[in-house]
């Protein structure tokens, strides 16, 4: 039956995730374009990278759907699922935002630097967005990122909307209807991309950040979690781990498509089926991660890659806002402005992991310590 308790593969798991979105912004957003034939093919697939945030949005589904199947009979049911997720995600999250006023407020004097931050980075959204976690509503709906250093805060927003409606539904629903709901809105969420996309003047990019959009890739996630506790389906997924093996080894070829015609983050075929084949891929990875074994397993509890996880969400929310500062240092100092972009950016990545290692160990562990002492 499946195993409870921590899973040192989903780690991993993460590690890679926030590695491809790292790689994305490294290398893959610079306008850096190979001349070598094969390296341009190898830079197509890679293009798709941005796709990290998509194994996020599964991964998540599944540890916050098993949490609360695990917790919904609890008395202390709700209580306590905020409580921690309030001790997990708000104090980092408070602290940037925090900087990010203040920073607007009274710009700090990086005069040495080819302009301020707070000059290539303008926002059009209102700054109660950000502390309400509705970010992603004014940048569907103005159709830009906002600012740079709290752009990569929507997929946060997204998880944010996710945790306020999924307690509810676990609870309220038998885990039959709950899997039928599930299923339901895996099949809806492209339909209401479509409808979005063709019917709504900024509609690709709102395919993108807002929440229904994005909940076929969630809802994986929970309905994997609440398949892999039934014994039966556990028993039978351990059996058919090869058959698995092998769909998901044809949607990877799905994803490699996408990769090589380019299509970006809002193209119309990634914002209508693009994001459901990339989450039924990433669920497969999920999947073939919980049943692991050998090679699969060694490699995902690789100690960098499980060290790089447990980081991840500070690295996610300051990667964006380090690297373009350590790009612009970099371009100042630099009489080249060749491979300006190339070093600042891996930099900036350096610069990120050191901070987001101290924020683990002073900030973030501690905080999760105190939200742990809140029980079922």
């Amino acid at each position: 039956m499946f195993f409870q308790g921590r899973i040192p593969a989903l780690d991993g798991l993460r590690g890679i995730a926030i590695s491809l979105v790292l790689l994305f912004h490294w290398l893959f957003n610079s306008g850096y374009q190979p001349n070598s034939t094969v390296l341009s093919a190898v830079w197509r697939v890679g293009g798709i990278s941005w796709s990290g945030v998509d194994l996020f949005f599964v991964l998540s589904g599944f540890l916050i759907g098993g949490i609360l199947l695990d917790a919904r009979d609890s008395p202390r049911y709700f209580r306590t699922f905020y409580l921690r997720r309030a001790f997990r995600i708000l104090p980092l999250y408070g602290l940037v935002v925090s900087l990010y006023v203040l920073y607007v407020a009274r710009p700090f004097p990086f005069h040495a630097l080819n302009g301020q931050l707070a000059e290539f980075s303008p926002s059009a959204l209102r700054m109660v967005s950000y502390v309400t976690f509705t970010q992603n509503f004014w940048m569907a709906y103005l159709g830009t990122w906002g600012s740079i250093p709290m752009a990569a805060t929507w997929s946060l927003a997204v998880e944010e909307q996710f945790y306020l409606t999924a307690p509810l539904i676990v609870r309220m629903l038998t885990r039959s209807r709950l899997r039928i709901l599930l299923v339901s809105i895996v099949i809806i969420a492209p339909i209401l991309r479509i409808l979005l996309y063709f019917s709504f003047r900024n509609g690709a990019f709102a395919d993108y950040v807002l929440m229904p959009c994005r909940a076929d890739g969630l809802c994986l996630g929970v309905l994997c979690a609440l398949l892999v506790r039934n014994s039966r389906f556990w028993n039978l997924l351990l059996a058919k781990r090869k058959l698995l093996q092998i769909v998901t080894g044809i949607l990877f070829g799905g994803v490699i498509g996408l990769a090589a015609k380019r299509y970006g983050q809002t193209a119309g075929p990634m914002v209508t089926g693009g994001y459901s084949l990339l989450a039924l891929f990433y669920t497969g990875c999920l999947l073939l991660a919980l049943t692991g074994k050998g090679a699969v397993n060694r490699f995902l509890c690789l100690r960098p890659l499980m060290d790089l996880g447990g980081i991840a969400y500070c690295t996610y929310l300051l990667h964006m806002p380090v690297m373009e500062a350590c790009r612009r240092f970099v371009g100042a100092m630099s009489r080249h402005s060749s491979g300006t972009e190339f070093l600042g950016g891996l930099l900036g990545i350096a610069l990120t992991l050191g901070i987001a290692k101290l924020s683990w160990r002073f900030l973030e562990y501690p905080m999760l310590r105190r939200g742990h002492k809140y029980s079922y």
